[in-house]
């Protein structure tokens, strides 16, 4: 069967709206974790992707910013800064 992970972002007012359409869940003692970047700056956590939608206050990302999900342990990354891998990546207004 098809594994592949896959996060459905969606933006209505000023909130996002994180929901996991395909895939499983981190395995147990793992968490996944939603980072976004803006060009040229360190990565920001917008929270933990668990099995429910994940709802961030956060404006409109502008083109060019980069949403990145990690593998990190439970509860999400140590003092802020992500330390697992980075396993899915998508770019606001990219193809």
């Amino acid at each position: 069967a098809d594994n592949r992970l896959a996060y459905a972002v969606t933006h209505f007012g000023e909130t996002l709206q994180v929901t996991r359409v395909a895939g499983v869940p981190a395995v147990a003692g793992q968490v996944h974790e939603l980072w976004i970047i803006a060009p040229d700056a360190a990565p920001v956590s917008l929270g933990l992707l668990e099995d429910r939608p994940l709802l961030v206050t956060y404006p409109t990302p502008p083109a060019g910013y980069t949403f990145a999900v990690t593998v990190e342990p439970e509860g999400g990354a140590p003092n802020g800064v992500a330390t697992g891998p980075v396993i899915l990546t998508a770019t606001v207004g990219g193809a």
